[in-house]
C-alpha cells in the first residue's frame, strides 16, 4: 500500500494544527474543550476517509464493490497486441459491446509517452474464464487481441 506525498502532509497538517492549539493552551481548563472539539474533527472527517483509503486493493484482484454494486464482482484482465493509434476511449467502447467494463489503462513508454500496444481493462463479470473465451482473440482495428486474466506485479508464470 502506498500513501500519496499530499495524503501525507494533510494529515500532518491536521495533527501539527490540532496539537499547537491544545499545547498552546494558557490552561488545561481551557485546552479541553479543544481536544474534544480536534478528536470529534478527526474522527468525524481524517478517520472515515483514512479508513476507505486504506481498505482499497489492488486493481488487479477480484474485489467486491461498494454498497451500490455489493453483489458484483470485478476481475482485471490483460489485453495484448492493441493497435498503437487507440486510445482508452476507443478500447472502452469496443470492449462494452461484449462485457461491463468499469476502467482501462493502456501502457506507455516513460520515455517517448507512446502506447506499448497492451493494457489493462478492469470489468464486472461473475465468470472471468467465459468473458477471456469470448474477447480473446477478437480483431480491433485490424489486429488481433489477445486477452488473459492480469496477473499481479511479480507473479512468475
Amino acid at each position: 500500500m502506498k500513501v500519496g506525498f499530499i495524503q501525507c502532509a494533510i494529515i500532518s497538517a491536521v495533527f501539527a494544527i490540532a496539537g499547537y492549539i491544545v499545547f498552546s493552551s494558557a490552561s488545561v481548563e481551557a485546552s479541553l474543550p479543544v481536544t474534544v472539539a480536534v478528536s470529534l474533527l478527526l474522527s468525524g472527517i481524517v478517520t472515515p476517509w483514512l479508513a476507505s483509503f486504506l481498505s482499497s486493493s489492488s486493481p488487479a484482484s477480484v474485489k467486491t464493490q461498494t454498497a451500490s454494486k455489493a453483489t458484483e464482482e470485478t476481475a482485471t484482465l490483460y489485453v495484448g497486441n492493441l493497435p498503437y493509434k487507440a486510445n482508452e476511449d476507443a478500447v472502452k467502447d469496443y470492449f462494452k459491446d461484449f462485457i461491463n467494463v468499469q476502467s482501462v489503462r493502456l501502457m506507455k513508454d516513460r520515455r517517448t509517452g507512446k502506447r506499448k500496444g497492451y493494457g489493462f481493462i478492469e470489468v464486472v463479470t461473475e465468470d472471468v474464464d467465459s468473458a477471456i473465451l469470448e474477447l480473446n482473440d477478437k480483431v480491433f482495428l485490424e489486429r488481433t487481441l489477445k486477452v488473459r486474466a492480469a496477473r499481479e506485479k511479480g507473479d512468475a508464470e
